[in-house]
């Protein structure tokens, strides 16, 4: 009698654990993906990337692998005067092997990103103190925060020495802007590497809350990068990227110190986000939208001519402004969220982002339920024993 009442607890806490782990699992799609190279080829995602990684910088730099070599190098680079002129500075001109090299960032960032957070974020979690799931947020925030100073310093950089830094007209003056830089083409090309491959981790990683919102945000982003670059809108490409990337700054370093207790300063450096997210995703965004929707009839014929590259005329500019409006919605979205966050704050909560992960309160619901299956159990049990005395 008594071995048998011992069978809920295990039963619950089996059930428990199942359903834990389901909901902690990361979507179909993303669990396909994993499983697959984890059971095949590869450890682990770093291992994988590594060894593609690894493997594609040995065939260009050794080898002389012509495929590993476009991975690698920038193609279509125009002839100079100048032999000895830096490929920052070189002009380039566009085309279907520039894939070559996004799909080599792709594959970069998947092992940069797990090199980033396991080797280093993952030991500095821990030396302060942060364990549990709250280690791994800390380590995607350390990544985030490493990643857009990056990006949005190149960036910046990029449009303060070029001429359309503080005016829009200039996105549109001089089109089609077909024959960018090096350094701008790598720029452009490594971002929209860096953004296909967040599609791969929104997929892989524990589900937020958000996941839907983040996947369309991940497409239509990818989509506004690899559409502006067909049509030699790299300009405007280069605002919007700038613009959004220095928020998520200000929103990784306050949550890197609310895992670490530190709820105060969190508190004041989540103001700042806030203030940073709807100056720049609420005024200057809207700015550029405004620019891309009256400014190229006032300067362009608007004719669509391929044979010289002029290939913004009405249908696509529509085209661009459908994708520029429904990112915008998926802003709005997030900052109804923030506003949450904000009234929760002025009734005394601290700041915390709603579109975190959701596995901690799913994981003390499960075990609620066990430890109250448990205590059911031991009831029955000390019943049972009862019932056996008085026999």
């Amino acid at each position: 009698m008594a071995k048998n009442t011992t069978r809920p607890n295990k039963d619950a806490k089996a059930g428990s654990s199942k359903r834990s782990s389901k909901k902690a699992a990361a979507p179909v799609f993303g669990g396909i993906v994993k499983t697959f190279h984890l059971q095949t080829f590869f450890k682990d995602d770093q291992d994988m990337a590594l060894k593609l990684a690894g493997s594609i910088l040995l065939g260009s730099f050794l080898i002389g692998n012509s495929i590993c070599k476009k991975m690698t190098t920038l193609s279509y680079r125009i002839p100079s005067d100048n032999p000895d002129e830096s490929w920052l500075t070189a002009r380039y001109t566009k085309g279907t092997e520039d894939l070559f090299f996004v799909g080599f960032w792709i594959i970069a960032f998947t092992w940069f990103r797990a090199f980033i957070m396991k080797g280093y974020l993952n030991a500095l979690g821990k030396r302060l103190g942060i364990r549990g799931s709250k280690l791994e947020r800390f380590e995607e925030q350390g990544y985030i925060v490493l990643y857009y100073i990056i990006s949005w310093t190149a960036g910046m950089t990029l449009m303060y020495n070029s001429p359309h830094w503080m005016n829009t007209d200039h996105y549109w003056i001089g089109y089609p802007h077909n024959t960018p830089t090096g350094a701008e083409k790598a720029y452009y090309l490594i971002q929209f590497g860096y953004w296909l491959q967040q599609i791969y981790v929104v997929n892989t990683d524990m589900k937020r809350k958000d996941y839907m919102a983040m996947l369309v945000h991940h497409f239509i982003t990818c989509s506004l990068i690899g559409f502006s670059y067909i049509v030699h809108l790299t300009r405007i490409g280069n605002a919007i990227l700038v613009v959004m990337d220095v928020s998520d700054v200000f929103l990784a370093i306050p949550k890197m110190l609310k895992y670490q207790g530190y709820t105060t300063i969190c508190d004041y450096l989540f103001g700042l986000f806030v203030i940073s997210w709807a100056i720049t995703r609420h005024y200057l965004f809207p700015i550029i939208i405004m620019s891309l929707y009256n400014g190229p009839q006032k300067f362009l014929d608007m004719a669509w001519e391929p044979e010289k590259d002029k290939l913004l005329d009405v249908n696509v500019q529509r085209g661009f402004l459908a994708l520029l409006y429904g990112l915008e919605a998926v802003l709005c979205f997030w900052f109804l969220m923030i506003f949450k966050v904000i009234y929760k704050m002025f009734n005394g909560a601290a700041a915390d982002d709603n579109r975190s992960h959701d596995e901690d309160s799913g994981e003390e619901a499960e075990e609620e339920v066990v430890e109250k299956l448990a205590v059911h159990a031991d009831a029955k049990k000390a019943v049972g024993a009862t019932k056996a005395k008085k026999a």
